[in-house]
């Protein structure tokens, strides 16, 4: 009797905090749905008035959900197509769910990322300008100039990159990952001030200007936790999807494009 009488005032408090916020033909709506309703909106903290929005909304839904039993919808192919393709997204997002909920990921695995990332980031990063030319003697001759005191912003206004040429040559900051191999090779023996070159680039025969060098800056591991936990997530739920499909017999029929083998999506 005891029990049951705990029950009982379990099951009262679980209605006292979701309340009944409206009734259709005695279906109750209650305040669960409409958080709900609202949370999948995007709204964490919605106004009085957003909320009976939602309230609005669940009522005119449970109409037309009645009136299509009424009509005995549910038995219609369409509606068991649509309702068989729901549920398979259901679960298979369930299972992913399961499956990362079980594989529980430790703050030393995230720090290992997090050291691994932060060694494969660039020490430095330097500020430069350029003036691009179409060939090499033209380039020669605008160093020439350079060196013998010539306005680098105003030579930049004939540069061939003309995304630059109105900013006297400003590219911006960049590092060695965004830097082709001959710019960098230039810009490490360059100081502060100092100009080089001609150097060939993709974007024709350039002379270069290092301006500024700093430390590159490095994200704490509080700021990108959030972020390495979403990508070993990601990692997670790759190696499930393989595993899966190296236990299975998967076939596909439809021909793949020119050169990458049919499951080369799955590995």
């Amino acid at each position: 009797m005891i029990l049951c009488g705990s029950g009982s005032a379990l099951a009262e408090g679980d209605q006292a905090n979701d309340p009944v916020v409206a009734s259709v033909n005695g279906v109750e709506i209650r305040q669960s749905e409409v958080r709900k309703t609202l949370a999948g909106a995007g709204m964490a903290n919605p106004t009085p008035e957003a909320e009976r929005s939602a309230i609005n909304a669940l009522i005119q839904q449970e109409l037309l959900v009645q009136e299509a039993y009424k009509e005995e919808l549910e038995k219609s192919g369409e509606v068991k197509a649509e309702v068989a393709e729901a549920t398979r997204k259901i679960l298979a997002t369930t299972a992913l769910k399961h499956h990362l909920q079980r594989r529980k990921l430790t703050d030393q695995e995230l720090r290992q990322r997090y050291d691994q990332a932060i060694a494969s980031l660039p020490r430095r990063e330097y500020r430069l300008r350029h003036i691009v030319t179409g060939t090499r003697s033209k380039a020669a001759v605008v160093l020439d100039r350079l060196c013998q005191g010539g306005n680098f912003s105003v030579l930049a206004r004939g540069s061939l990159d003309k995304a630059t040429a109105d900013r006297g040559g400003e590219v911006g900051w960049q590092n060695a990952q965004t830097l082709p191999t001959s710019a960098l090779a230039l810009v490490e023996k360059l100081k502060p001030g100092q100009i080089g070159g001609p150097i060939l680039s993709g974007a024709g025969w350039e002379v270069v200007q290092l301006m500024e060098v700093r430390p590159v800056a490095r994200p704490t591991f509080a700021e990108v936790k959030p972020q390495l936990r979403q990508q070993l997530q990601q990692e997670t739920v790759q190696q499930l999807v393989q595993r899966l499909a190296a236990s299975s017999q998967v076939e596909v029929f439809l021909a793949p494009p020119p050169g990458e083998p049919v499951a080369s999506a799955l590995r």
